[in-house]
């Protein structure tokens, strides 16, 4: 039989063998809406970033007999991947995605074959001008009126607020493992923190974290004390009302995060209560007091011990787009259908 490995990815574990085979993205398909399963569970995978044109009467067949590479039925590549064999229960039963595609660095990568945006424009996956080959734009929808989207071969103008402008960050490093960023400051209501003086601060972007992480210590107890405040606005179990930002300084570019963003109702339960734990959350929520939303996390060294995960809070607020020619990630301020601010009060 063929050799088989295990896979620990977040709570679960995969058992899989390792596969070389054809993978095909969408391209107008998708971009019509007939498709709209992809990597972000709810949204559209796209093959180039370049709006569909009118048919010009020329075969998507080259002289091979093969489909074109820059077809609007959407490029294919050779790649290597995992096909699992057995999975745990939890988390993946839960999940409505049947993949999970790492779109890190090509140096996370058993080899480059592994890495989709590596091999995806060298295989023909997208055609486009060489800088927008290590391209990708990530979209995170916020309301059921709009899809989550990944854009291949560069990014879409559409997803960005009216007047926002993309604005590149460098990577830390020039050879890095991860997609990963200088932070120079973080601000909290007001006032600077003096936890990045150092200069040792650092930022991993990443798509598949819920929540903002942060090292032990005492940035969480500072961000706490700052970040918490008295909100009238607390509707659907979020704090929507005015209050404290959170900023964080890159190199060129401050993200800037508000209530609806970071913050969820405080919750103090009492263990000698009654009822159920539902209940007993329910009896313990205040109502008119926001906590910031921070996962504890420690990252062990070749990483800085002061580095920090920004997640979902931040693509949400912040169309993102990375690029590995050279290592950056841009930041413009996200279109939404529904502001967050106006559907969590919904």
């Amino acid at each position: 039989g063929r050799d088989q490995l295990s896979v620990t990815f977040g709570t679960g574990e995969i058992v899989g063998v390792f596969v070389h085979d054809r993978v095909c993205l969408a391209g107008k398909v998708a971009r019509q809406g007939a498709l709209a399963n992809s990597m972000l569970q709810t949204g559209q995978v796209i093959a180039g970033a370049e709006p569909p044109t009118e048919d010009d009467g020329e075969s998507d067949i080259d002289d091979a007999g093969s489909q074109k590479p820059d077809s609007d039925t959407g490029g294919c590549l050779d790649l290597r991947f995992i096909t699992a064999v057995a999975m745990s229960d939890h988390p993946y039963s839960l999940f409505s995605f049947d993949g999970i595609f790492g779109l890190g660095p090509h140096l996370l990568s058993q080899a480059k074959e592994f890495n989709l945006v590596e091999s995806g424009a060298p295989g023909g996956a997208w055609q486009v001008d060489y800088e927008k080959t290590k391209m990708f734009g990530v979209f995170l929808a916020v309301s059921n009126k709009e899809d989550s989207e990944i854009t291949f071969g560069g990014y879409k103008t559409e997803h960005m607020a009216e007047g926002a402008q993309l604005v590149w960050n460098p990577g830390a490093e020039p050879d890095q493992e991860h997609w990963m960023l200088k932070i120079k400051s973080i601000t909290a209501g007001g006032v600077r923190l003096p936890f990045c003086d150092d200069g040792t601060c650092r930022a991993l972007v990443d798509t598949g974290m819920s929540l903002i992480g942060i090292p032990s210590g005492d940035l969480g107890p500072a961000l706490y004390t700052h970040l918490r405040h008295t909100s009238e606005d607390t509707g659907a179990g979020l704090c929507n009302g005015p209050g404290p930002k959170l900023e964080i300084e890159l190199e060129h570019s401050t993200i800037t995060l508000d209530p609806p963003d970071y913050a969820r109702p405080e919750i103090v339960t009492n263990p000698d209560a009654g009822g159920t734990e539902d209940e007993k959350v329910d009896e313990g929520l205040e109502k008119n007091k926001c906590v910031p939303m921070l996962m504890r996390m420690d990252l062990h060294a070749p990483l800085s011990p002061k580095t920090l995960i920004l997640g979902e809070p931040v693509l949400q607020k912040y169309y993102t787009v990375f690029d590995g020619l050279p290592p950056r990630i841009g930041f413009a301020l996200a279109h939404h259908v529904v502001p967050k601010r106006a559907n969590s009060a919904a």
